[in-house]
């Protein structure tokens, strides 16, 4: 008896363990100078993902002989289910249950997004007038509304207190320069959580595309 409570405790204290790391932040870093640089940082983590070491190139496999081609089984695979969900719901119904999957979905993403927090946003550009000072100042023009109006978007998605958007132009620059840093950082406990909820709200219209062909015939 005393063997199960010490086994049933261990298990309690293992998921309030994988729970409190889930309410741990991961971080994430991105910069560009020329190249882009991500870094992943989670408790004492620090994972550089981007530039990644050059790849030697892989030396050819030896050619293997074909596998031979498995018995098909009687069971219906993915697409013939779909078609037996579109004979037996309907174009309609058939419609109906990928537009609800796709609404469940766009939910999911609107949450995982809310978890999101935007720490720090920094983008500068300038962009060259060198070479021709009419085209520079008519590309800085359409630049500059492009970036302010999806930085603006992306700000209305995700409030940042420190962050710094500037547009330049330079006559000086042959080329434009941009430099551009960001921070966030998410809950894995956020993602975790929509996605369960994805897929409880998933199972009535996934099984309504997918299950097996009903006999009509009685």
């Amino acid at each position: 008896m005393i063997v199960l409570y010490v086994i049933l405790w261990a298990i309690l204290g293992l998921l309030l363990l994988l729970l409190l790391l889930t309410l741990m932040p991961v971080g994430a870093e991105l910069r560009f100078d020329g190249e882009f640089h991500l870094r992943i940082k989670y408790l004492f983590l620090n994972i550089p993902l981007l530039p990644g070491e050059p790849q030697e190139e892989p030396e050819e496999p030896p050619k293997e002989e074909e596998p031979e081609e498995p018995e098909k089984s009687g069971k219906p695979g993915i697409g013939g289910r779909i078609k037996a969900a579109l004979k037996r719901e309907g174009l309609g119904g058939f419609l109906e249950a990928i537009g609800e999957l796709i609404s469940l979905l766009g939910q999911a993403t609107a949450g995982i997004l809310r978890g999101f927090e935007l720490r720090r946003f920094d983008l500068y550009l300038c962009v060259a007038g060198a070479g021709d000072a009419a085209a520079g100042a008519e590309l800085f023009g359409k630049i500059s509304a492009g970036v302010y109006s999806a930085c603006g978007v992306l700000f209305t998605l995700l409030p940042c207190g420190n962050k710094g958007v500037t547009v330049d132009l330079s006559y000086d620059l042959w080329e434009s320069r941009v430099d551009f840093s960001a921070e966030l950082s998410i809950r894995p406990f956020f993602v975790l959580a929509e996605g369960l909820k994805l897929v409880i709200k998933s199972i009535r219209p996934l099984r309504r595309i997918l299950k097996s062909e009903r006999k009509t015939r009685q």
